[in-house]
């Protein structure tokens, strides 16, 4: 429960001239900011045809994580993004692109028939001085449209704090430094009672050691931080809506999102920040007791997975690369709910997705050999192994391409990420941990 009144937040429309994006080193991080986070909690609503997005709440929280020399991503990524500007100056000092599970659902033909809502959280380091935040979108034609402007004064009285929870338990897995230095993970469980917090160790140990098995994150094992927050629910297990089984947890993970049975998410977005914020973290990645195939992912949201199925070694990092790197799936045989979840005659925004629409500005052509066609042929064993342009990715088999034959991104089972794939998620990890790349 809040102490404090939340903030009455004025919506302006604002005209920010002289506006440009300011480089990692032409200003230091305590130029504009302070210790902490600010954390914006939104409802998104609308349809297929409407975006619209309100404000709840505006909280204090008392940990940033995120790196405080590099504020930009150098790709264009995500559905949305917003940019946090200095009122006095003009200045953009940070940006972060980000997906959402209402920007997956107005794909859906539900989309079409009725108006829904989702929870969402921006989070951001905290400012000295007023803002203006703006979202934007990213339009069926590939630009990015604003949405979404207000004005914040960092010191509103009316600015809350996060909830305490008094019954969360922090639980270190890995420790390698400080946490604006390192990828910062938390992993927080849903469906384990009270008497499993054992096993809800158990499996956050396990989840380390078969995560940092795989490349690129096993040579950078020594760039993350791995914390785990316990939170005991009601009963044991999530929800299977199909087979009619509703449990009491803490952060509402169900299969059947979409009314797809592997599709393992919730929409309790604001209660996992609200566990989150016992500890610094970069991302979200939620475990559902469970031995259920199913899991999901959307970038710079969360990544889910499930404890106990014999696929959760390939499941975990394959969510990973979406939550984590912005990877798209690859494959194109499997049902989805989506409908054009990509637009035709548009780039796809993902690093191992394109539509090759000028195969000389491919996006990975640094990585394709020279004397490799594209489009790359299948069927021809001599392009088996290299890095092309292969016809069926984003769940289209005409029209998308995607880096290699095979790869995690693409079928289940013991693969490797292929070469574009892991070099987008190694200049995620340099993101944050600036030496990652070395």
């Amino acid at each position: 429960m809040h102490k404090k009144l939340q903030p009455i937040v004025v919506v302006v429309l604002v005209l920010i001239f002289a506006q440009s994006a300011a480089s990692q080193d032409s200003f230091h991080f305590a130029d504009f900011f302070v210790e902490g986070a600010l954390r914006i909690d939104i409802v998104h609503s609308g349809t297929d045809v409407e975006d619209v997005i309100s404000v709840r709440r505006i909280i204090r929280e008392p940990h940033w994580s995120g790196p405080k020399t590099q504020l930009m991503l150098s790709r264009d990524m995500g559905k949305y993004r917003f940019d946090l500007v200095d009122a006095g100056s003009g200045t953009i000092i940070y940006r972060y692109g980000f997906s959402t599970l209402f920007g997956e659902w107005i794909t859906t033909e539900q989309a079409k028939q009725v108006r829904r809502a989702f929870e969402e959280t921006l989070e951001m380091p905290y400012p000295k001085a007023p803002v203006v935040l703006s979202v934007y979108l990213r339009s069926d034609k590939g630009q990015m449209e604003e949405i979404f402007t207000m004005s914040i004064d960092p010191a509103d009285h009316q600015i809350g704090h996060t909830p305490i929870m008094p019954l969360a338990e922090v639980i270190d897995v890995q420790l390698a430094g400080p946490p604006s230095q390192k990828v910062d993970l938390v992993i927080l469980g849903d469906g384990y009672a009270a008497d499993e917090r054992t096993k809800f160790v158990g499996d956050c140990r396990r989840f380390a050691e078969k995560f940092f098995d795989v490349e690129p994150f096993k040579s950078r094992r020594d760039k993350f931080n791995v914390r785990a927050v316990f939170v005991a629910s009601s009963e044991s297990g999530i929800d299977e809506p199909r087979k009619g089984i509703y449990r009491d947890t803490p952060f509402g993970m169900m299969f059947n999102m979409f009314d797809l049975p592997r599709y393992c998410m919730s929409e309790a977005v604001w209660a996992m920040h609200d566990a989150a914020a016992l500890v610094p973290h970069d991302a979200m990645l939620l475990m559902a007791n469970s031995s259920r195939y199913g899991g999901g992912a959307i970038y710079n949201l969360y990544t889910v997975f499930v404890s106990d199925n014999e696929y959760d070694d390939y499941l975990t990092v394959h969510e990973f690369g979406h939550g984590f790197g912005g990877l798209g799936d690859e494959y194109y045989t499997s049902s989805v709910a989506y409908n054009e979840f990509y637009p035709q005659g548009v780039e796809p925004w993902e690093p191992n997705i394109t539509a090759l629409l000028n195969p000389d500005k491919l996006k990975w052509k640094a990585l394709v050999d020279e004397g490799t066609p594209l489009p790359t042929p299948e069927n021809d064993a001599k392009f088996a192994q290299v890095v092309g342009a292969f016809e069926g990715a984003g769940y289209a088999a005409k029209g998308l391409y995607r880096p290699s034959v095979d790869c995690k991104m693409f079928s289940k089972g013991n693969r490797d990420f292929c070469r574009v794939c892991e070099q987008a998620l190694v200049e995620m990890i340099g993101h944050y941990a600036p030496s990652a790349t070395d």
